[in-house]
């Protein structure tokens, strides 16, 4: 009987850790909006590289300094004065996730991060701008499908 009981809370704390395991694989990056794209992790650089205005040998994309797990790069919004902080994780298999970590103005040089839960009305409000923009100015000009899947934390702003 008591093996019974042992092996029903074996199944309870490994079910619980499956139930975790979007909370650990996503790290500190929680907060960040992510977008899947049903193209490989190379197709999706060549395309964000090109629409930098780039030759893949000047490519951006980077393994991490801090993480040997993602891509660090960015997406250059030329018209709009903005630089897109982004992360695309380094498995090649399709579909391929981008992270959205932060928005940064080149003129002004201020920076709104994504990756970080909002304190106030204004910097939900700010988020909700960043998302919207990114959306409608870089990934509907990239040419490739994608779906926004939210944040790891399942949070709505």
């Amino acid at each position: 009987m008591f093996k019974f009981y042992q092996t029903i809370v074996i199944l309870i704390l490994l079910s619980g850790f499956f139930a975790s395991c979007d909370y650990i694989a996503a790290g500190s990056n929680l907060m960040a909006e992510r977008y899947e794209f049903d193209v490989t992790q190379d197709s999706l650089i060549k395309k964000i590289t090109a629409y930098n205005k780039m030759n893949l040998q000047d490519s951006l994309f980077k393994i991490g300094t801090d993480s040997p797990y993602f891509y660090e790069g960015y997406v250059n919004d030329e018209k709009n004065n903005d630089i897109y902080w982004v992360l695309i994780p380094v498995p090649a298999d399709s579909p391929t996730e981008l992270l959205l970590l932060s928005v940064e103005n080149k003129q002004s040089g201020e920076r709104k991060h994504v990756n970080n839960k909002p304190e106030n009305e204004a910097e939900i409000r700010d988020r909700k701008i960043a998302i919207e923009n990114f959306k409608n100015r870089v990934l509907d000009n990239l040419g490739l499908r994608y779906k926004h899947t939210g944040n790891a934390m399942n949070k709505v702003y």
